[in-house]
């Protein structure tokens, strides 16, 4: 997608957030659209208000991310399944099929979509007394699926000679190992290719289970910070209208499922803030329901003061949130973008070294670039040449003395923080 922009935009940064941007803002109206098939105008009308003052929607809409076209993907997949299961044709089950799959290939927790979509679609068939209907029309679901997945499935399982949805399944869930403490140095885990989740689980059962216990509770806290705590009375105001009746025979109660799924999978694997933003723009139903809740019990007890109540409501909301929607993006990162600037105005094309891909990025131009890992600065020193170092902070603490006695001095230091800095060193004279 970024590569189909870059020959007009001639940036490869500015090519990579177009596509956030755009669909961060064309995303409004499939998700108007769910909404209001599934709790009315005046309640998509308030969530829309709420998804433009969501903080991570806001600023990951300018970020080199997936997280955005993803959100797009899934809703438009969301919003095409309540039109088939309101209108009953296949061609909306199809359509849903085929961009989940494009969730899919954009983020590999994309099949999530169509496997909660099939099992709800027959569930709805099991309640209504019609499943032979609606397992046909799970099935198209799967075929629109299949019909843009299997060319990538079939080339995952030629590459790696195993089944798998994604690479990253293993890998993310090494690092979760990693975070609970089990030794990167066991045997399966060091090589985050060679692991086999099933085996692990099936020679560590006690291990993973408290890894599970642990990690479910971490899903739910990082689905509520992806919301944003300032959200949460009215989601739980929400909660309480939606579960207090039979919430399983509801039109959102397919939002509820697909929620728990994704918050016991990530449970299951890996758990992130990243991985609970895409749940937000679900969640935001529930949450313009708590608002609007709020507002028909004050505007009843108090009459036009109602108004004025609310009215202070929203605001003390919107200034809780707003300096958090504002932020500046990439501001953690901004010292790194600053050091490759000024590493790439330096003259004459000199070679460059550097332990981080942002800064390599930035100073890409008439210099030589030479990406390295930390653990390889020791054989680089006595064996190659090159004009400047630019080093994160831990490379540079661990190999301070022998950068020195190589003859490097220190050039400049950027630094981002308390915690983040880098080091730009060059080669001495002679």
């Amino acid at each position: 997608m970024a590569a189909l922009v870059y020959p007009v935009v001639g940036d490869w940064e500015l090519a990579g957030q177009l596509w956030p941007f755009i669909l961060g803002v064309l995303v409004l109206f499939p998700l108007f659209g769910l909404l209001r098939r599934v709790y009315g105008i005046r309640v998509a009308q308030v969530a829309l208000f709420f998804y433009a003052l969501s903080p991570y929607l806001a600023r990951l809409s300018l970020e080199v991310r997936t997280e955005i076209p993803y959100v797009f993907f899934s809703v438009s997949a969301l919003y095409l399944l309540q039109r088939g299961l309101d209108g009953g044709k296949a061609r909306e089950f199809v359509l849903s099929g085929i961009i989940s799959a494009l969730a899919y290939l954009t983020r590999p927790e994309g099949v999530g979509l169509m496997v909660v979509g099939c099992f709800f679609l027959l569930y709805r068939g099991w309640m209504l007394g019609r499943l032979r209907k609606y397992a046909l029309c799970a099935a198209v679901l799967a075929l629109g699926f299949v019909l843009f997945s299997a060319p990538y499935i079939a080339y995952l399982r030629w590459d790696t000679g195993s089944w798998a949805i994604s690479r990253k399944t293993s890998l993310v869930f090494s690092m979760a190992l990693a975070r609970h403490g089990v030794d990167w140095d066991e045997p399966g885990v060091t090589d985050s290719n060679q692991v086999r989740i099933v085996d692990f689980v099936a020679s560590h059962p006690f291990t993973y289970l408290k890894k599970v216990f642990i990690d479910a509770f971490r899903s739910v806290g990082f689905y509520f910070e992806a919301l944003h705590y300032s959200y949460l009375p009215f989601l739980f105001i929400g909660w309480l209208f939606f579960f207090r009746e039979r919430f399983w025979e509801k039109s959102d109660f397919l939002f509820l499922v697909l929620v728990t799924f994704y918050l016991g999978t990530f449970a299951l694997l890996y758990v992130t803030r990243r991985y609970g933003i895409p749940l937000v723009p679900i969640s935001l139903g529930w949450v313009g329901a708590g608002f609007l809740a709020v507002k028909e019990y004050t505007c009843n007890r108090w009459g036009r003061k109602g108004m004025l109540v609310t009215g202070l409501v929203l605001v003390l909301f919107t200034v809780g949130t707003l300096p958090k929607t504002l932020r500046a993006i990439g501001e953690d990162k901004f010292y790194l973008r600053r050091a490759g600037a000024y590493l790439k105005e330096k003259p004459d094309g000199p070679t460059i070294v550097t332990t981080n891909g942002r800064v390599a990025f930035y100073a890409a131009g008439t210099n030589r670039i030479l990406p390295k890992k930390p653990n390889e600065l020791a054989g680089f020193l006595d064996t190659a040449g090159g004009d400047y170092l630019a080093l994160d902070k831990k490379a540079y603490l661990e190999s301070e003395s022998a950068l020195r006695q190589h003859g490097w001095s220190l050039d400049k230091e950027f630094s981002g923080g308390d915690r983040e800095a880098l080091f730009v060193l060059r080669r001495a004279a002679g």
